[in-house]
Formats: structure tokens, sequence, C-alpha cells
């Protein structure tokens, strides 16, 4: 299952839906996609049904506006090889949003790799990650997407994400697919979050200038590019 987050083009307002044969499905329920993860399993692949047979919309999935895919109550703890960062949720942006170039302009460097998604007492999915931070290494902003893909989809082989430009790889991380690296980051969903993000992006990008594209690409994870200074 890949679920998402969208911008209905009926409204507005931001929606849950599943990816399938290229198209994006519409969640006809009420329910986001953080409390959607945190039920039980079969519930979730009700859901993922019911968005299948009675969708609210059915939108072609290169068309279709996609924000992030969640937006936990608390923060996303992040693993920089070694290093650990706390990221507040105000931070995190969708594929779409773009990344905006630091105040006064200056150059930004990705860190890359993987946010694993947990439900109220189990681990859902995943998700590719890029942590944008300025050339002074503060963080600007988290981008996640554009699926959070289950873990049904998954043997626990290694993840690989690699970045590029133009074509070229300038940066590749391969981590551990079934959740060792997870333990020391996890604190705990809790009744008013349920679900949680933590992430491991072990290797970064070299410095980025506005208007150079990078492509993020997951394997079966999905990809998504961003054009540096192209967010507000």
């Amino acid at each position: 299952m890949r679920w998402v987050t969208y911008l209905s083009p009926s409204g507005g307002s931001e929606r849950p839906g599943v990816i399938d044969d290229g198209c994006v499905f519409g969640y006809p329920g009420d329910e986001t996609v953080p409390h959607l993860l945190a039920a039980s399993v079969d519930a979730l692949a009700g859901a993922y049904q019911r968005a299948l047979s009675n969708p609210v919309e059915i939108i072609v999935e290169f068309e279709t506006r996609l924000v992030a895919p969640l937006h936990p109550a608390q923060a996303v703890r992040v693993d920089l090889g070694g290093r650990v960062l706390t990221i507040d949720p105000a931070q995190i942006l969708g594929t779409d949003d773009g990344v905006a170039a630091p105040n006064g302009g200056g150059t930004l460097t990705a860190a890359i790799g993987v946010a694993a998604v947990f439900g109220a007492t189990q681990h859902v999915g995943y998700t590719p990650a890029c942590l944008w931070s300025d050339s002074a290494g503060a963080p600007t902003g988290l981008t996640l997407g554009p699926a959070i893909v289950t873990h049904d989809e998954f043997d626990g082989t290694p993840l690989s994400v690699t970045a590029s430009v133009d074509g070229e790889v300038i940066a590749g991380v391969r981590l551990d697919g079934k959740l060792g690296w997870t333990d020391a980051l996890r604190t705990g969903a809790g009744p008013d979050s349920p679900a949680e993000v933590v992430a491991a992006m072990p290797e970064s990008t070299r410095a980025l200038e506005p208007g150079e594209e990078l492509l993020i690409e997951g394997g079966v994870l999905g990809e998504f590019e961003v054009r540096v200074g192209s967010g507000s």
C-alpha cells in the first residue's frame, strides 16, 4: 500500500489518498493519514480497499499536488550518522512544496535517507527523507514522501536511496531494512500523537546552488525531484 496526502482539486483541502496504477484515489473517510496508520493492519487494509472501490475522486498521479504524507504531532528524531537532531513538525515539507533558499541567498546541503513510520503499536512503513541545511549547518526543512509505503511491500532487505544532479550521483545510502537503526531514536507514539516518525540520513550532498535540481531515488520507496530555491 502507498498512502499520500494531497490537496484536493475540489475545495483545496488536504485529503488522504492511495496510489494505484498511476493514479491517486481519494480516501472517502474523515480520518487523517496519521490516524489511519495508527489503526490495526486489518483496518488499514480495509481503508485502502475503500479508497480503491469508492474514491472521493481519482487524479492522475503526476497532476496531483502532494503535501507531506503526514505531520506527526511530536518532533521527528533524525540520526545524521551519529549526530541526532530533533526536527519540529512545522519544518516538515512535502515533495511538491519545494525548498526555500536561505535568507539572503547562499547554498543548501541535503542529508538523504529513510524515515520509518510507526503507529500506536507497530511499524507501518517507510518513506524517503531529505533534510535541508544552510551553510552554517542549521536545518531549514525536512522533505518526506512522496508516499508512505507500508511494511507489507518489504522483505527486510536493505533500503537504498541516492541523490543526483544532472544525472550524476552525488550521495547514496544503504540502510538496514529490519528496523535495527530505529531502536535508539524511538520514544513511542502517545495518545495525542497517533503516528511516530524517526529517520536515518547518514550521507549528505555537496553544497547545492539555487536553481539546481536534486533527484532523490529510493527504489520501491519512490522518487521525487526538488529545485533548490523553489519553496516559499
